[in-house]
């Protein structure tokens, strides 16, 4: 009689694990690689500490603390999610018909790696959202960073991963990242393999500009001497730069709140700085119509009235 109780609460505990396999709706494989993971089941408010795995479903919100590390596995043959200390993630969506998945996650704040080995069909959908901004994956890998602000980053090692936030979009291919805050545009997608290239070449660095005397650089509208002299400008008001070019030793500037054009053959970059953003030689023109103190947007004859003077313009 002993062994049928027993085999009663053991068919019973299978069934409590694996409850949403008689749905459409799938379960993963929650695996803790540094201690410190816990799971809070949808529809309930106390936490659960998980010691070395758990099935985990659609509604379960995962945490990590400050030393917490996990690895969710939707299949085995390469669909996982790897999350890192301080990181809270939730599963919205997990469906299997047939060869096709449909999986949608939510990363609320911190760091985490997706691995898409498993192809997705034109049936299939990967998908991930955070405070700001939504991202549609095929067959990839990518890393997602998700600040307190909301600030959400992503940076693609392989694949392509849309990004957007309603109307706005951008495909970001591998080798690249892109950024965005709550309530503000996208930013443009740049070059990088980690998130402080990624912040540096959308940020800028600070720097200094180092002339002999008293000396005024042409402020151009892109990086070549065939673009219009739109300013001078003293070397030592420039803090901030906001990229290079490849070559020809021009730089970005913030400008009147756009960007303009700089050529200097010395400059002196913090050491805090990642690495600017790279530009193609000759690059330009930037958007006039940022130029707030110049009009919005600038007219030619808006462009002739802020030409210097050739008294004023020294070299280069």
């Amino acid at each position: 009689m002993r062994w049928k109780v027993a085999l009663i609460i053991m068919l019973l505990a299978l069934l409590q694990m694996r409850p949403l396999y008689a749905q459409s709706e799938y379960a993963a494989t929650l695996e803790v690689l540094n201690e410190g993971v816990e799971v809070q089941r949808a529809g309930t408010s106390n936490p659960i500490q998980v010691k070395v795995e758990a099935i985990v479903g659609v509604g379960d919100l995962i945490r990590t603390n400050a030393s917490g590390r996990a690895r969710i596995t939707f299949f085995s043959n390469g669909v996982d999610t790897e999350l890192l200390p301080n990181t809270e993630y939730r599963i919205n969506q997990f469906e299997v018909l047939g060869e096709s998945y449909n999986i949608s996650a939510e990363v609320l704040v911190g760091e985490t790696v997706q691995r898409l080995e498993r192809l997705l069909d034109s049936n299939s959908s990967y998908d991930i959202n955070t405070p700001s901004m939504a991202l549609v994956a095929r067959g990839t890998e990518f890393r997602i960073r998700v600040g307190d602000t909301g600030r959400a980053a992503m940076l693609v090692s392989k694949g392509v991963v849309k990004a957007g936030e309603a109307d706005e979009t951008a495909d970001v291919p591998p080798g690249f990242g892109i950024r965005r805050d709550v309530d503000q545009p996208l930013s443009d997608v740049v070059q990088a393999t980690d998130f402080d290239t990624l912040d540096s070449a959308l940020d800028g660095c600070h720097g200094t500009i180092s002339v002999n005397g008293d000396v005024s650089l042409n402020v151009r509208l892109g990086a070549g001497l065939g673009f219009p002299r739109i300013a001078t400008v003293d070397a030592a008001d420039i803090t901030q730069l906001m990229g290079k070019t490849e070559a020809n030793n021009w730089y970005r500037i913030d400008f009147r709140g756009g960007f303009a054009w700089v050529q200097t053959p010395t400059v002196n970059i913090n050491d805090d700085c990642a690495g600017l953003r790279v530009f193609p030689a000759d690059y330009g023109p930037e958007d006039i119509s940022l130029y707030q103190s110049l009009g919005n947007p600038l007219s030619d004859a808006d462009l002739l009235n802020v030409l210097p003077t050739p008294d004023a313009i020294q070299t280069p």
